[in-house]
């Protein structure tokens, strides 16, 4: 599935390397109550749904000189959850969001995305990826550990109703004070592998935002990455 729209004039452009999608089925009061005023759980199959999605981010901003990694190119980490807007349009509705980069985190949270600052790695080594993240601090609580392996390419590669329905969002809605916010993407359709979970430590993730502790093994995607237009922010009547 491909984005139903055009960037034609992207703020910045990312590229997405080795993003995994961890998703369990939630109670959509869970949800609901988390939500701000015009935003609606959106259902897929009876239920709500939160992911987990870690990855390696890319970041070039246009307009702007070239910046240097590891300014410029970092691990990500984001738990995200389903929602129709006010507007009509599915999107996301972001809960929590890691990153090493500082000003990505204070640019970010500007737009009332929920960013912080962790200490993180992504490592790929013989079709394995390795996530890791802990606060800046000796301290190991508030940390997770996510360790996938890459299956085979799903068929369709974009996947199937449930997998398109948990991958391809195209609106992530934020709120900067009372004022909801949408911000569109566009990138190529995601060709999606399965993903064998040999590790995953995602709990504190979850308690931290006060969410029940995951139940059983996630449905789980992963793919290579995709490049990705992020445009410029609309306010929502």
């Amino acid at each position: 599935m491909t984005a139903p729209h055009r960037v034609f004039l992207p703020t910045n452009v990312q590229q997405w390397e080795n993003i995994a999608f961890l998703h369990w089925r939630i109670d959509p009061d869970e949800i609901q109550r988390r939500l701000p005023s015009g935003l609606t759980v959106d259902l897929h199959d009876g239920a709500a749904w939160v992911s987990v999605t870690p990855f390696f981010i890319r970041v070039r901003p246009l307009g702007l000189p070239a910046v240097p990694p590891p300014f410029s190119a970092f691990p990500e980490t984001n738990v995200r959850t389903y929602v129709v807007g006010p507007d009509g349009r599915q999107g996301l509705w972001f809960l929590r969001m890691e990153v090493t980069a500082l000003w990505f985190v204070v640019a970010l949270r500007t737009l009332g995305l929920p960013y912080l600052r962790r200490q993180m790695s992504v490592e790929v080594a013989g079709g394995a990826v390795e996530y890791r993240s802990r606060p800046n601090t000796s301290s190991h609580a508030d940390s997770h550990h996510i360790v996938l392996r890459y299956g085979v390419p799903l068929a369709p590669r974009s996947g199937g109703p449930t997998a398109q329905f948990l991958t391809a969002r195209w609106h992530a809605y934020h709120r900067v004070g009372t004022r909801l916010l949408r911000t569109p993407v566009e990138h190529p359709a995601w060709d999606l592998w399965t993903a064998d979970v040999e590790r995953c430590d995602v709990r504190d993730l979850f308690t931290a935002i006060d969410l029940p502790a995951p139940v059983g093994d996630p449905v789980a995607q992963i793919s290579r990455g995709v490049t990705v237009k992020v445009g410029a922010p609309k306010l929502v009547s």
